[in-house]
Order: structure tokens, then sequence, then C-alpha cells
């Protein structure tokens, strides 16, 4: 097969590592971003390229891109360009990934559909985290459309944390607010390449002021096995949202895990190379068999 790895950059150790897990098993694969895709001039007419390569030449697209958002516009343009060329698969299109890349939508999706989903409401005013911390207390306001837990933060008290949500609704129009839920222990992440569960982690915060199970923000992985009704869970959300690699992260509440995010660019560069081989091979045969 000819496969392009559409990538957040050249360097990223995922879209590198899929890169040379596919040229093992014999593809013809090309890594390129959203800066190298152009709608290029032909003698009837004009096409999408990538890397001056007609987009038409490929079997599979798998996007691991970044809408970045000082260039959101031209790069969702460029990924809508890439997503329309028939006979080319796309795992997953440009409206699939900007669904979920939105948390707003995508939980909202997801809690209509049944889905043990954490509380969620929209504020967009200071009004609105008033009301949110009288029904839940303790919350944590984030951006609808982020990654890597920037501008994730936590709320206690309108006057005390003032300054905190100020310097959030000056950034971004629209905040997601959830309650609070305490994880020291950490949050799950469940990753599936199609329905196969591919890695499986609790991410543990560093403790006190370092309270967010994210990586990048200085958390440790440690394996965790999840039950059949966690696993049962992420399938359906995956599929509801049409994400072909997806990652799903819970955090234990009173009522059980629910699913505070869902991620359609999860990575996996804080495990081991052969991990990472493992997953970058699971990626390639669900390519095989899929298109």
């Amino acid at each position: 097969m000819r496969i392009g790895i559409l990538g957040w950059d050249r360097e990223e150790t995922e879209s590198v590592g899929l890169l040379h897990a596919g040229k093992e098993r014999g593809h013809d694969v090309v890594l390129f971003t959203l800066d190298d895709i152009a709608l290029t001039r032909t003698a009837t007419g004009s096409e999408p390229t990538a890397l001056g390569i007609p987009v038409r030449h490929f079997d599979v697209i798998v996007s691991r891109a970044e809408l970045r958002p000082a260039t959101f516009q031209a790069d969702h343009e460029r990924y809508s360009l890439l997503s329309e060329v028939p006979g080319v698969t796309v795992l997953d299109p440009a409206v699939t990934y900007l669904t979920t890349e939105c948390k707003l939508q995508g939980l909202h999706r997801l809690a209509a559909a049944g889905l043990p989903v954490a509380p969620t409401r929209s504020c967009g005013s200071l009004a609105d985290v008033t009301d949110a911390l009288e029904e839940w207390g303790p919350l944590v306001l984030k951006p609808s459309f982020g990654y890597g837990g920037t501008d994730v933060e936590r709320v206690f008290d309108v006057k005390a944390d003032r300054a905190v949500i100020d310097r959030l609704f000056a950034a971004y129009p629209i905040l997601v607010g959830q309650p609070y839920l305490p994880h020291p222990d950490g949050d799950v992440r469940i990753t599936l390449v199609g329905d196969e569960p591919v890695l499986n982690c609790r991410r543990v915060p560093v403790g006190g002021d370092h309270w967010k199970a994210n990586i990048m923000q200085g958390a440790r992985s440690v394996p965790f096995e999840p039950t059949d009704e966690l696993l049962d869970v992420s399938r359906r959300a995956a599929r509801l949202m049409g994400i072909s690699i997806a990652a799903l992260d819970f955090l234990p509440s009173p009522d059980g895990y629910r699913i505070v995010e869902i991620n359609n660019t999860p990575g996996w560069y804080f495990v081991d190379e052969e991990e990472q081989r493992r997953i970058c091979h699971a990626v390639h045969r669900f390519l095989e068999r899929t298109v």
C-alpha cells in the first residue's frame, strides 16, 4: 500500500515510528505535515498535493495532525482538501477530527448516547462559573480546544481564583466546566486501535500542586488492567465518534469511572521503544485490514 502519515510535525515520536513500521512491513510510506498540503494547478484544473505528491496516489492517510490556534483556518482548510479526494481513505477525515477536538461537542455526543461522562457544561462568563461552583463545588476549567493539559485549571472560589478565571476568559471565549474529581492515584487511559486495546495505563500525578494526570505535565505512567466494562465503554465511545485511533481518559467518581476526555491523536512516546514499535505495527495491521 501507499500510506501517508499526516504528522504533528516531522520529529514527533509517534509519526516517525509509524513511518518506520510501515516501511518494515513493505509499504510505501511518506511523512508530511499540514504545511506540506497545497492545491496544485494541473493541465485540467487543480488537485490537492502533499509534498508535491498528488493525494490521489495514496491508498490511506493516517492523521496525527495539529490544528494550530494561530493558523486554524488554513490548517482546517488544508485538512479538508486532503479528506475530500475520491478513493483515498483518511483516518480520520477533517469533520471527525474537528468534532473530537472540540471537547464540549464530543462530550455532549457521548453523554447523549448514554455513556458515563463526567458532568460537563460550558462557561462563557463569570456568572456561569459561579453557577457551576454553587452546583458542584470545586471545578476544573479548561479550553474546549486544547491539548497536553495546557490551561487546565482548578477553581475553588470566584474571589480567590478570580485572576485565573480572568486569564482563561481573556484567552478563550468559552470554557469547559466539570466538577473536580480528586485523583491522587491517577486517571485511567485506554488507547484503542480500532477495537484493539494497545495501551492501558494509569497516569499518576506528581502530587501536591501538581495534580494533573498528564504525562506532559509530569505525571508518570503505570500499567493498568481495565475491566471488560471499561473496555466496552471505550469501544462504544470511539465508534460513536468515528475515531480509528482513540484514547479515553477516565476518572473515578462516586458513581464509578467517568469519561473526562476522548482523544483522537493519542501519544505513546512515554513507553519504551519496543512498546512503541508494537503499537505502530498494530496501527498498520489495522490499516491492512481496513483498506
